[in-house]
């Protein structure tokens, strides 16, 4: 089911639509004087109507429409690629709208669910039109052809628009293109093997960091996210951490992302590997050292988890660092008591370490929480 976001301007007479899934949460759910609406599936009759302007008033496709029209389920992205597959299939002979059926309704078949409709209609492309769409759906949402021919593909992108597997958005020299519905790329990322399919997550975080160096840390995100589903997970790390260092001062939200997908990585490294107990401390080290300004409460398990780690690591630096960020969460959120108790412990800690710079830097929030 999708929402509509409404939206009227005060000053002029303006409407601005915005449909958005419903698992969206972003911004634009908090923007003043919006007015949200929620769309049901289509009716039945509703979902006859479509289906009906889609293929044609034809006596032929009498019961066709009736199965599309079932199927469908009141989802009409189902109805008109159930359409499409069918013509495409040869099924439904003639133009949309004027459509005729050439073969006997019973001896018909439809695909049962949305994603087999789709994976037939993938399955029917040539082969350079398929490697096309598989190799852009590793690659994203949104794509141009230059990472496409990185990858060693030659993009039979004009194919796939008059398809409508994808949607040509940018026509500059250096057109970019986005799939006609995240369901289409599902289908065909999903549809390739899982090693040739990491291969090319490999070949693109590589292509992306080399086709433009200086941006490699504002690319850092993007990179990692191929690199670990390359399952090239110490790499992919690395950006992440790189990543969240970029975005820190840019966008703390990015940031914290960021430094949570690290800390996943690194929980999920072999209990043998050397690295795995620094790994796990980083991230979770800037996770409490940032909590006050992204508004997280990590005053319970995950700052004592925090604890527990560098204490078995001896690692009281970022014990330190993580405490001060606690501090600071605890005197924001007025929990003065807790900040003060933990501020007497951090200083004594700090105090410990030996490193004036280091004492400087972590004292003063520290203070003023104890103060």
């Amino acid at each position: 089911m999708v929402a509509e976001f409404l939206t009227v301007s005060t000053h002029t007479p303006s409407l601005a639509l915005i449909t958005y899934r419903p698992e969206y949460c972003g911004a634009l759910t908090r923007v003043a004087g919006a007015q949200t609406i929620d769309l049901a599936p289509l009716t039945d009759s509703e979902t006859a109507a479509l289906v009906s302007d889609l293929v044609g008033p034809d006596p032929s496709l009498g019961g066709l429409a009736d199965t599309i029209t079932e199927r469908a389920a009141g989802n009409p992205f189902f109805a008109e690629e159930m359409a499409r597959e069918l013509a495409e299939r040869g099924v439904l002979r003639g133009k949309p709208g004027a459509y005729i059926s050439t073969a006997e309704t019973a001896y018909i078949t439809v695909p049962a669910t949305l994603q087999a409709t789709i994976a037939a209609r993938i399955d029917r492309l040539d082969p350079r039109a398929k490697r096309t769409l598989g190799a852009a759906a590793v690659v994203g949402s949104r794509f141009g052809l230059d990472l496409l021919t990185v990858l060693d593909v030659e993009p039979a992108v004009d194919d796939l628009v008059a398809s409508q597997f994808i949607d040509q958005v940018k026509f500059t020299r250096q057109p970019e293109y986005v799939f006609h519905h995240p369901l289409i790329r599902a289908v065909a990322y999903e549809a390739q093997l899982k090693s040739a399919r990491s291969e090319l997550h490999r070949r693109v975080g590589a292509a992306i960091e080399a086709r433009d160096p200086v941006a490699a840390d504002e690319n850092a995100a993007l990179i990692a996210e191929h690199l670990e589903a390359a399952g090239d997970l110490q790499t992919a790390y690395g950006w992440h951490m790189r990543a969240a260092t970029w975005a820190t001062n840019r966008d703390i939200a990015a940031a914290r992302l960021s430094w949570e997908r690290a800390e996943k990585i690194a929980d999920a490294l072999p209990a043998e590997d050397p690295h795995r107990a620094g790994m796990r401390i980083a991230p979770r080290t800037m996770l409490c050292a940032i909590a006050w300004r992204v508004h997280m409460d990590v005053a319970g398990d995950r700052f004592e988890e925090l604890r527990q780690l560098c204490t078995a690591a001896g690692d009281k630096a970022s014990l330190a660092i993580g405490m001060a960020g606690v501090v600071m969460d605890h005197t924001f959120q007025a929990r003065m008591r807790e900040a003060s108790q933990l501020a007497s412990e951090a200083m004594a800690l700090i105090e410990s370490l030996g490193d004036p710079a280091l004492t400087v830097g972590l004292s003063m929030p520290v203070i003023f929480a104890k103060g």
